[in-house]
């Protein structure tokens, strides 16, 4: 189930947080209408402008009142965490006033609204494909790993807790070590998955705007252009690059065999 609701979601969620549509008309893409909004509101100027820096440097004051109270008790935790959340607060209030948000001035002075188009502006667009892959790959992880969280006998778990450790401390020094073997297991399989990834890129931007992969290079120089040396040659360099992490991962298999 979380692996099929994975591979849907990342679909639906790209449509609906990013898609970007002509800036002359409405955003149906959740992102980029608070962002053409946003930079309505900085050029306005008028109530709903002054009204949101007030309440910004408001929410700022108070986090940084929270911080100071903190401090003074003996909670530097808490001071310092009150303290990171109002500088975001304080940067956004005075970014607000400079102008931000989506929209550029044309060379007549006219003001237009201006999207973002997530895979298509550098290098930004390539950490959106990340988080695509990501995503699609979310579920596979959170089975493996759930499944082997539940083999983790509890008596070790209990064990631990009769000696004083804390759950943080039963989770990092008996957990993660009973569960190392299936770590490995997913970390070299998302490493060659991530060697060979093709579908995402070709889809999504077919490697252009500097999102060009291996795997895709090599499609388009041996089906595209009818290159068929370069091609393969790209495959065997891609076979290469993988090969150190199937050695590795049999190795592991072969000394936890012994």
């Amino acid at each position: 189930m979380p692996m099929a609701i994975s591979f849907v979601g990342a679909g639906v969620i790209w449509r609906f947080m990013y898609l970007a549509r002509d800036p002359s008309k409405p955003q149906t893409g959740v992102l980029n209408s608070l962002w053409v909004g946003l930079g309505n509101l900085s050029l306005s100027r008028g109530p709903g402008f002054w009204i949101a820096v007030v309440l910004v440097l408001g929410l700022a004051a108070w986090l940084a009142g929270l911080a100071m109270r903190a401090w003074q008790a003996g909670e530097r935790g808490i001071g310092a965490g009150s303290a990171i959340c109002a500088l975001p607060l304080v940067w956004f209030a005075y970014a607000l006033w400079q102008g931000i948000g989506g929209y550029k001035v044309l060379e007549n002075g006219q003001t237009v609204a201006s999207t973002i188009t997530f895979t298509q502006e550098s290098p930004f667009n390539n950490v959106w494909l990340m988080l695509v892959l990501i995503w699609i790959q979310t579920g596979f992880t959170m089975v493996i790993f759930s499944a082997a969280i539940k083999a983790v006998p509890a008596e070790l778990i209990e064990a631990a807790r009769v000696d004083g450790a804390t759950e943080s401390q039963a989770f990092w020094r008996v957990t993660i070590p009973q569960i190392a073997p299936t770590i490995g297991v997913v970390v070299t399989t998302l490493i060659v998955l991530v060697m060979k990834v093709f579908d995402i890129v070709k889809v999504m931007t077919n490697g252009n705007f500097g999102t060009q992969v291996v795997a895709n290079e090599m499609w388009q120089r041996a089906f595209t252009e009818l290159n068929f040396g370069l091609g393969s040659a790209l495959a065997v360099l891609l076979f290469l690059a993988v090969l150190p992490i199937i050695y590795m991962n049999i190795r592991r298999m072969q000394k936890a065999a012994q």
